[in-house]
């Protein structure tokens, strides 16, 4: 296997995850914006971007591990992408606690709603193969 292709493929894979998270996390945020106010919008919108950009940064890291090393274990890639997302994720909410003013309780909600995008993607993903 080549390693661009493979690199390819995790950046395909991360075009789908990420669809299927903005997807919750559109409709999230316009389920906010219908309820509740300007600030309440703000704390949405920052949930989802918590949720959105470690996300990608994971896997886009595995990509370009990948891309350098065709080689690389893919038990090594799955565990350096949760720990990339992880990581990332944890300084997000610290930062945005510590100096940004947030309705925690939407923010988090909307974290958790667009997090559950990844398991849209199975949906969204079109079958390679078919059986006849």
């Amino acid at each position: 296997m080549k390693a661009g292709s493979g690199c390819n493929d995790i950046l395909s894979a991360a075009k789908v995850i990420l669809l299927g998270q903005l997807i919750l996390g559109c409709l999230f945020t316009l389920f906010i914006c219908i309820t509740n106010n300007a600030f309440g919008v703000k704390s949405a919108i920052i949930g989802v971007a918590i949720a959105v950009i470690p996300s990608l940064l994971g896997l886009v890291s595995a990509a370009y591990k990948l891309k350098k090393n065709d080689e690389v274990n893919i038990k090594y890639l799955a565990k350096m992408n949760a720990l990339v997302k992880w990581v990332y994720t944890a300084v997000m909410i610290l930062v945005v606690v510590r100096f940004i003013p947030v309705n925690s309780e939407i923010m988090l909600l909307a974290y958790s709603v667009t997090f559950l995008g990844c398991f849209l993607t199975p949906i969204l993903n079109k079958p390679q193969f078919r059986m006849t």
